[in-house]
């Protein structure tokens, strides 16, 4: 309940918390149905000792948009966590190497009508996920996260998208000894720049509806490198996928 009160009030005020966000972030016509895959590497600093971690997470999507400018939709997948070794008074804390294990959520995108020649729009995306990812030893960190930004999309025609804005992230979660003992964690570095690239392939009578690629980028101004965790503060994501075309309404399109 705590978790659902903060991700509502962080959308009222338009400024939200998610992981992997593009999947495209371009706006989804009303009556339209989404399916698509995407992989995300991010790097992230835990607690107040900045410990470097890495994220890999695949997620399938599906999402829907009821009216026009607004869609929303759930995320099922994977992900695989890598925590750096840390010092906590006399200890060293070994590194983490997680295997794979659930990560799951739901997402909202809105989007205003476009303005000055169809050119540009005011978006916002927000996401919230589950995740948890366990070691043979059975140490293990789970959680939650969310992320979200509100920004300014740009259409290219005979192209696609290119969207830009500032990204709000937050993790918590919960760190799981071989003992049994619990640790509380989150992220620093929470405000990133973020970009995602949406390209739409051209639909053809055999397919009717639209095929996309997209690309998202975001990095902190502590974005950094290192030999054991080598993404620090920044992200990587890919997503492909396949937007259905009207499925209902005066205006449906043929089949």
């Amino acid at each position: 309940m705590k978790f659902l009160t903060m991700i509502g009030l962080l959308g009222i005020i338009s400024f939200t918390s998610a992981s992997n966000l593009a999947n495209p972030a371009s706006p989804l016509p009303a009556a339209n149905i989404l399916i698509g895959a995407s992989y995300h590497l991010g790097g992230y600093s835990l607690t107040n000792l900045e410990i470097p971690s890495m994220f890999n997470r695949f997620h399938g999507r599906i999402d829907y948009a009821p009216v026009d400018f607004v869609s929303f939709g759930v995320d099922l997948g994977t992900i695989q966590i890598d925590v750096d070794q840390y010092t906590t008074g006399t200890d060293t804390v070994s590194l983490f190497h997680g295997n794979y294990g659930f990560s799951g959520g739901a997402h909202l995108k809105l989007s205003s009508p476009s303005f000055l020649k169809n050119m540009l729009s005011v978006f916002m995306v927000t996401q919230g996920t589950m995740f948890s990812s366990k070691n043979p030893d059975k140490v293990s960190y789970g959680g939650y996260d969310g992320c979200g930004v509100v920004g300014l999309q740009i259409r290219i025609p005979k192209f696609g998208f290119v969207s830009i804005g500032p990204m709000a992230y937050v993790i918590e979660g919960e760190a799981r000894g071989a003992d049994k003992t619990k640790e509380f964690y989150s992220n620093v570095n929470n405000i990133r720049g973020w970009i995602a690239v949406d390209y739409h392939l051209k639909s053809t009578p055999l397919t009717k509806g639209n095929a996309y690629i997209s690309l998202e980028f975001s990095a902190s101004p502590a974005a950094n490198t290192s030999d054991r965790i080598p993404i620090q503060d920044f992200s990587f994501s890919i997503s492909i996928g396949f937007i259905s075309g009207k499925l209902y309404g005066d205006d449906k399109q043929p089949r």
